[in-house]
């Protein structure tokens, strides 16, 4: 089929509009392949992190209900645990459990509170601590929660006077 545009009194038209309706416009084809790009990186950054279902977070943080997803959500609500959904599953990155007490590092609870609205989502947040950080000598903040607490938030709080760009 011609790609010309027929007149709208031409039998033709009504087959090349609905065509031309089924096309996606430069800007949708720029969306979608933004929205690919962005799901491949997060493909990348969850395959590249270590976590646990939702069990194992609870066993990590000594909760001993028999269904803690209420617990677990609401500590989420409350910004005091980072969890995503992998394969409609909830997840919960093993960097951020102080396993010795049963609790998840107090940095980090910092951190996900400073976080503002227009800065990222948990996605950019899980991005910032998984990469390396000048401020703390090339570490990962996420391997550092344990010790280096003061660092990672300073580390963060000058991150986040920074517009985010991406």
């Amino acid at each position: 089929m011609d790609d010309t545009k027929p007149d709208m009194s031409d039998p033709g038209w009504s087959d090349w509009f609905a065509k031309k309706m089924e096309e996606p416009g430069p800007r949708e084809e720029e969306f979608f392949e933004r929205m690919r790009r962005v799901a491949e990186v997060r493909d990348e950054l969850i395959a590249s992190t270590q976590m646990v279902d939702q069990d194992k977070a609870a066993v990590l943080l000594g909760l001993s209900e028999p269904d803690p997803s209420n617990i677990l959500f609401r500590r989420q609500v409350r910004r005091q645990i980072l969890r995503f959904n992998i394969e409609e599953q909830a997840a919960y990155p093993l960097f951020q459990f102080d396993v010795a007490r049963q609790r998840v590092y107090p940095a980090l609870i910092e951190v996900m509170k400073m976080r503002p609205e227009d800065w990222g989502g948990q996605m950019a947040l899980l991005h910032w601590l998984t990469l390396p950080n000048c401020n703390l000598g090339e570490a990962r903040p996420c391997d550092r929660l344990a010790t280096d607490a003061d660092a990672i938030i300073a580390s963060f709080e000058a991150e986040i006077s920074e517009p985010l760009h991406g």
